[in-house]
């Protein structure tokens, strides 16, 4: 299932109040592809609409409450494509409570919490129901009566979100192999690397190996194994950690002995195969793209997931502001920023299209595009400069 496009409001009529909206204002829907890169400067709002995404996704999964959340009041509109199958999501909430939630299907209603209506499968139509204020309609889920749910449960189960400037599992370790291929791995935050890995060697075979040692030789890590082994600190056993040998080093280099620029790679890479090879319908988030990574293997990395991620089951929304990054992905991808007091408002080229096509007659980089907002003027201000 692919997230095709959202609106948000927080806090709305207060201080504190922030909306994402697309451009021209009138149209608030931000569309998203398949594969997504959002820029902008500083505080202008590329985490906090990554956060928001992955916020959605926890409270359909049944992984966090309404009153576990940030920002207590806030409303949702999300537009799913599941197949053949248009899928629309609508919650609303003040202060941790449901004010209202529907869901369509291809136009069909299927909830509408306001009214207090629920579809049943067995009989066809809608009954009256009732549930606790502060927890979502799709937590009395009845997988018999109410298949539809299934669909944003999984897709809230399964997006990804990595942090690139953080950790992603460096220093994490499993005490038990056998365990994990009884246990769910959480792929939510990306610190469970090692049971990913485990679970991806176990039930995808050599194949997965290779596809993880190929992508890292095609951004700039030459290896020629990567395996589970423990890993004994001051006479102590820390855990089963990676590692991963080097065709230009003799020993083996473990997770915390890697560069943090290696391992972010490498944990990357690890999630996107296991997704890929498992055919596992997956939304991944990446903010700052390319942290800590030299300019080549940036480069590559992006070049490396756009090829593997076109007509997969997987989706990509990454962040950055840096310009090497924007230098490299096509603007077909792009999602712009301008953030105008409480909104962040988009632009990409479906919503300012003759702004993206008229940039190409500048011989400028893509970076020149962003840092002249000429995504917004257009060739207005531009030819203004020149004069």
């Amino acid at each position: 299932m692919i997230l095709k496009a959202i609106k948000y409001c927080k806090n709305k009529g207060e201080k504190n109040e922030w909306s994402i909206r697309s451009n021209p204002v009138d149209n608030e829907w931000l569309d998203l592809n398949q594969i997504n890169l959002i820029v902008g400067r500083n505080a202008s709002g590329k985490t906090n609409t990554i956060e928001i995404i992955r916020e959605i996704a926890d409270l359909l999964a049944g992984d966090t409450k309404l009153s576990e959340l940030i920002y207590a009041t806030s409303t949702y509109e999300l537009r799913f494509e599941n197949g053949n199958d248009k899928v629309e999501y609508f919650l609303d909430f003040e202060n941790s409570r449901v004010i209202q939630e529907t869901l369509k299907i291809n136009g069909i209603e299927k909830l509408n919490r306001a009214k207090g209506e629920l579809f049943y499968e067995e009989i066809g139509k809608n009954l009256s129901f009732e549930t606790d204020e502060d927890v979502l309609a799709l937590s009395r889920r009845d997988s018999k009566q109410q298949p539809f749910f299934e669909s944003l449960e999984i897709w809230g189960k399964n997006l990804t979100h990595y942090k690139f400037g953080d950790k992603l599992g460096k220093y994490f370790a499993i005490t038990d192999a056998n365990r994990v291929l009884s246990e769910k791995v959480d792929l939510k935050d990306g610190n469970d690397v090692c049971k990913i890995f485990i679970k991806g060697q176990n039930n995808l075979g050599k194949k997965f190996i290779h596809c993880i040692i190929d992508d890292m030789d095609k951004i700039g890590y030459s290896i020629s194994s990567i395996d589970i082994k423990p890993l004994v600190l001051q006479s102590k056993l820390f855990g089963l950690v990676l590692n991963v040998q080097e065709t230009e080093l003799k020993d083996v280099t473990n997770q915390l002995d890697m560069s943090q620029g290696m391992f972010r790679a490498l944990s990357l890479l690890i999630q996107l195969n296991y997704s890929l090879l498992a055919q596992i319908p997956s939304c991944i988030l990446i903010d700052d793209i390319g942290e800590g990574l030299d300019y080549e293997r940036s480069k590559a990395l992006i070049d490396l997931i756009i090829e593997k991620v076109k007509n997969s089951s997987v989706q990509v929304i990454m962040t950055t502001n840096d310009q090497f990054v924007m230098d490299k992905i096509p603007f077909e991808y792009w999602h712009v920023i301008q953030r105008l007091e409480n909104k962040s408002i988009f632009y990409n080229d479906r919503n300012a299209k003759q702004n993206f096509d008229d940039f190409a007659f500048t011989g400028l980089n893509n970076f020149d595009f962003y840092t002249s907002e000429f995504f917004i003027h257009g060739f207005e201000d531009y030819v203004k400069d020149v004069i």
